[in-house]
C-alpha cells in the first residue's frame, strides 16, 4: 500500500471525478523492504471500497500496482482515506482534534458530530488507537525526525487540556498526554517542511494526511491509530 496525494484531499471529488486514480504516478521503486525493485511496477486492475463521511458512504476505486520483479501486488490509497479505516482522514481529525486540543470530553464532543457519524464506542476507539499510536508507537521517531531538521530548535510543549489529567489509568493517561504533543510536534514538523518545501500543500484540517505521508516517508507503515485490541499491533516504539 502507497499513500498518494490527491489534489482536492476530498472523497466527494475523488468519487465523482473519472477516476483519478489512473492518473496517479507510480513509485520509482516497489514499496517492499524485501524488493525496492527500480522501474518495475505496472497498474493492475482496481478494486472498489467506501469511504465514509459523516454526511455520506462514496464508493471509490482503488488503483492496484503490481511489482514484476517479486510478483506482490499493492494499491495507490489517495490520502484522504487511512489505510484500515472506514472513515475519511478529516473525521478522524476533527474528532481526535477536539478531545486533545479542544479540550472536549466525549459527552460534547458527540454534539458537535452531526450526520450519520460515528457512534460513540467508536470515538472512543478512536481515541485510544490515536493516543496508542501518536503516545506511544510514533512518539519517538516524530522526534528523532525534528532533531534532524531543525538540532537546536525550540520545539513547542504546550500543557495539555485538563481533562486528560482526570484520565484514572496512569497508562492511558501518559499516551494521551504525548498523543497531545505528538500533535503540536506534527504541526511544528508540517512548518519546518513548508519553509524548504514552498509548494506543498496541506490546509489545517489535513495535517494528519501529511504525517501519513512524512511516515511513509520514515519507511515505518503510514499508519496513525493502531488498535491495541489487534495481534498484529506493536507493541514497542518505531
Amino acid at each position: 500500500m502507497v499513500i498518494v496525494q490527491h489534489y482536492a484531499h476530498s472523497a466527494k471529488h475523488y468519487a465523482e471525478a473519472p477516476f483519478p486514480g489512473r492518473f496517479f504516478a507510480l513509485p520509482d521503486r516497489c514499496p517492499h523492504p524485501d524488493c525496492r525493485a527500480a522501474g518495475a511496477l505496472i497498474r493492475w486492475g482496481t478494486y472498489e471500497r467506501g469511504a465514509r463521511t459523516s454526511l455520506q458512504v462514496y464508493r471509490i476505486r482503488v488503483q492496484r500496482i503490481r511489482c514484476k520483479a517479486c510478483g506482490r501486488t499493492h494499491s495507490l490509497l489517495p490520502d484522504f482515506l487511512h489505510p484500515h479505516r472506514h472513515y475519511v482522514m478529516s473525521l478522524l481529525q476533527c474528532v481526535v482534534s477536539l478531545y486533545l486540543l479542544a479540550g472536549l470530553g466525549i459527552n460534547r464532543l458527540m454534539e458537535r458530530l452531526i450526520g450519520q457519524g460515528p457512534v460513540r464506542s467508536t470515538v472512543r476507539e478512536w481515541i485510544a488507537s490515536f493516543a496508542y499510536g501518536a503516545g506511544e508507537l510514533l512518539f519517538d521517531l516524530l522526534l528523532r525526525s525534528l532533531t534532524r531538521v531543525e538540532p537546536l530548535g525550540e520545539l513547542p510543549d504546550t500543557p495539555p487540556p485538563a481533562h486528560l489529567h482526570r484520565v484514572p489509568s496512569r497508562a492511558k493517561r501518559r499516551r494521551l498526554e504525548r498523543a497531545h504533543r505528538f500533535w503540536q510536534l506534527a504541526e511544528h514538523l508540517y512548518a519546518q517542511a513548508k519553509v524548504r518545501l514552498p509548494r506543498l500543500h496541506f490546509t489545517i484540517d489535513q495535517l494528519l494526511s501529511f504525517v501519513l505521508h512524512w511516515l511513509q516517508r520514515e519507511g515505518v507503515p503510514p499508519r496513525l491509530f493502531w488498535s491495541v485490541r489487534l495481534t498484529t499491533t506493536p507493541t514497542g516504539p518505531f
